[in-house]
This record gives structure tokens, C-alpha cells and sequence, in this order.
């Protein structure tokens, strides 16, 4: 009798059965973490937190992983990761398709390549958050902050499939690319210090480096850019709404009414009451 024939494709690993509102993280700080190749029947979102690790993408390349950079795999898509130091920590999200799919589209993006992409500040500090929960002592069901993060998670993750892919060749992010996710960051948490020290680290570049290529793409360093979205964000809130010029000025980032209102003048020549008086009628 013929022998049976080997079962084709990868290893089948389930996790659609077990995803908890449409998406479960695992977290793991296994010493000498490594897979065999294997798929999942649902997306995953690879989320390194601390260690490196080398990755075999469904194309076969084999990519290095480290904080700051997050990688995508559909579906049935082969790969093994493995971690190149014996310490590791990582985030896998385990997503249900037509969910990711649904994230994908909420932010324009279409049949985007699976591998390698560069993070954000709000994916590492909402993946750190979902590292905590996962130490917190087990409930039957998350919580809804549980499950509001891991969908804070998937949903920024999303947006970051609009990056380029970081190439196997080790060219890295492009310029261009760095510069605009600083930006993004900036904007993000726009009344909080700048977080160039925390970006250059993610992105395994030095501050020098990161200031060179802001300046490069926007004509302005960080801290310049910075001020003026605050400056842009405060002239819009005292338009818009009633808040005193003090409550501005805090929501932007400032510590004093006396600051904006002496970065207005030096910027449009201006005041808060005169930025008021130019407000359309209701």
C-alpha cells in the first residue's frame, strides 16, 4: 500500500477560536524563545519589547527585530521567529481577520505587504500596558480596559501599515519616513515634552541624526515644528471655544497664559482677545 501523503504548507497554529473581542495578545518573556515555521488561522501582530530576534517572513527573508519595529502576518502565512539573545520580551496579537481588514480600511490602506515596519511612541506604550495587564492576576473575561487598549493596539498598528516596509538588506526606514513619524508623535501628544531622546532609541539612531533628517523633511528642527503646531493648536481653541487663556496654554504644553501670549505676538502679531474678536458669529 502507498504510504500516506505528508500533510502540505506550514504547521496550522489555532488561535481563532480563542480571540477574545475580536483580538487576544500573548505575552511571552520565555528565555531562549524560538519557533519552528508555523501559521495561524487569524492575523498576527509580532510587537518586540525588549531582546532581538530574527524573523523568517513568508517570503522568506530573514529580517532582525528589536524594539521599535512591529511585523504583520496574515493569515496562513508561513514564518519562525527566534530570539537572538537569551532574554526577550514580545507582544503577539492574534487578530481576527475580518477585523484587521475592517482596521485596514478605516484608515485608507488596502492589501498592504506583510513584514517589517517601524513603531510608533503610542504602540510601544500601549503594548507596555497590555505587558502589565498580562501580569495582573487572570479574570474569566478581560476587562474593558483590557479590551479597549488591545483595540487602541490593533487600530494604531493599522495605521502604521501605511509605513514602507524596512528591508532585509539593512537599509533601514528612509529619511523621509522617520521624519514623518516624529511628526506624528509630536502631533499625538502634542502637550507633552519632546520625545526625541525615547524616538532616536526606538529607531536605533542618535538624536543628531533624528534632528538632521527632521530639519531635512520639514525645514524646521523637532522643537521649531513643535511650537508651531502648538502656537496653530492654541490660535484654533481660542477661536473655537471659551477656554481661558491659561487653560490654552496647558493644553498645548505651556506652563503660563504670559507664554502663549507672548509666543502669539512674536509669531502673528496678535492677541487672544483679538484672535477672539475675529471668531465667525454662531
Amino acid at each position: 500500500m502507498p504510504s500516506p501523503a505528508a500533510p502540505s504548507g506550514p504547521r496550522i497554529s489555532a488561535f481563532s477560536d480563542r480571540l477574545a473581542h475580536k483580538a487576544t495578545p500573548v505575552a511571552s518573556t520565555l528565555d531562549g524563545y524560538a519557533t519552528t515555521p508555523h501559521a495561524h488561522d487569524c492575523d498576527m501582530l509580532f510587537v518586540p519589547l525588549a531582546g532581538r530576534f530574527d524573523v523568517i517572513d513568508p517570503r522568506g527573508d530573514a529580517l532582525q527585530s528589536s524594539p521599535g519595529h512591529f511585523l504583520w502576518f496574515a493569515a496562513g502565512a508561513a514564518h519562525a521567529t527566534s530570539a537572538m539573545t537569551l532574554r526577550q520580551t514580545h507582544l503577539a496579537v492574534y487578530v481576527d481577520s475580518e477585523f484587521w481588514d475592517t482596521a485596514l480600511r478605516a484608515h485608507g490602506i488596502a492589501k498592504p505587504a506583510q513584514g517589517l515596519r517601524a513603531g510608533s511612541g503610542a504602540l510601544n506604550l500601549l503594548s507596555h500596558r497590555l505587558l502589565e495587564m498580562a501580569g495582573a492576576p487572570s479574570a474569566p473575561e478581560p476587562s474593558m480596559a483590557h479590551v479597549a487598549h488591545c483595540g487602541a493596539l490593533v487600530m494604531e498598528a493599522a495605521r502604521l501599515m501605511a509605513n514602507p516596509l524596512v528591508h532585509p538588506d539593512g537599509r533601514g526606514t528612509p529619511g523621509a519616513v522617520i521624519a514623518a513619524l516624529l511628526a506624528s508623535d509630536i502631533e499625538a501628544e502634542l502637550a507633552a515634552a519632546l520625545p526625541l531622546e525615547a524616538f532616536a532609541v526606538r529607531h536605533r539612531l542618535s538624536r543628531r541624526q533624528v534632528e538632521r533628517l527632521f530639519r531635512a523633511a520639514y525645514g524646521l528642527s523637532p522643537l521649531e515644528f513643535q511650537q508651531q503646531r502648538r502656537l496653530e493648536r492654541a490660535r484654533h481653541l481660542l477661536q473655537s471655544t471659551d477656554e481661558s487663556v491659561l487653560s490654552v496654554a496647558q493644553q498645548v504644553g505651556w506652563a503660563s497664559g504670559a507664554y502663549l501670549t507672548r509666543m502669539l505676538g512674536k509669531a502673528w502679531a496678535t492677541t487672544a482677545g483679538e484672535l477672539r474678536a475675529r471668531r465667525p458669529p454662531a
